[in-house]
């Protein structure tokens, strides 16, 4: 079979079947903005399927990461030390609102423009939410690295879901947050740019580095493939997922 070139948001709907996605899920989506260009109506098409499958009981949540905030002492590729003076003078602060979004980038920009979602004030790890929202989920605090203790709580609370189109396993947000309830991986403190009032500010935050531990904290999850055309679609999860038939309105 052909692969098609253009995908409908109807597929996408069967895909979400394939996966077991139903009404009042929890779902953590990533996707590539190669995979986005493919579907008629591109990122907002992709969260229409998504919200009307989850609804309001559920919750539609991703990564909102945003690198260049980053303070150039941080930056994964080097940055010649005379030019970090330029950039910490010129540099944009986060902003919830303003600021846009490095990681999951087209879907997670989209995401942001729709009514009732609720973006975290982590300078650079931030998630963005919709639906049914916890305190603690938005509550992103900056001196504990990514955990299961607010913005990914719901995958120990709610058997949440983390679902990605056209992204490997090894790109998973869950992976930080698992090496940090196992005490693996290296924490580091970093630090960011926050607009404050007219002014920018200084932030420093943990994270914890998995570098080449992906395979091995894959190795706690339980995951499930499909694929869409040419598009490989993943689930993964902390909890096996029940094979149960969809809840359809």
């Amino acid at each position: 079979m052909k692969n098609p070139i253009f995908i409908t948001p109807d597929e996408i709907s069967a895909i979400l079947d394939a996966l077991h996605i139903q009404k009042g899920s929890y779902v953590c989506v990533q996707a590539s903005d190669r995979f986005c260009k493919h579907i008629i109506g591109e990122e907002q098409a992709i969260l229409n399927v998504l919200m009307d499958r989850i609804g309001t009981e559920g919750c539609l949540f991703m990564p909102t990461f945003s690198f260049s905030t980053l303070d150039p002492s941080c930056f994964a590729t080097n940055v010649d030390y005379e030019d970090w003076k330029k950039i910490r003078e010129w540099q944009l602060g986060y902003h919830p609102i303003l600021t846009s979004c490095d990681q999951n980038g087209a879907l997670a920009n989209q995401f942001l423009k729709n009514e009732n979602v609720t973006r975290t004030t982590h300078p650079v790890y931030s998630f963005a939410f919709w639906g049914n929202t916890k305190e603690k989920e938005i509550d992103q605090r900056s001196n504990y690295p990514l955990s299961f203790t607010h913005a990914l709580s719901s995958f120990a609370d709610q058997q949440a879901i983390n679902l990605l189109f056209d992204k490997g396993p090894e790109e998973s947000v869950l992976l930080p947050a698992i090496a940090k309830t196992l005490n693996k991986g290296v924490t580091s403190l970093q630090r960011a740019v926050i607009k404050k009032g007219k002014n920018n500010a200084v932030k420093t935050f943990l994270v914890t580095e998995i570098d080449g531990m992906e395979e091995e904290l894959l190795g706690y999850c339980y995951k499930k493939e499909t694929r869409l055309g040419k598009f490989p679609i993943y689930r993964i999860s902390l909890d096996e997922i029940q094979e149960t038939e969809a809840v359809m309105d």
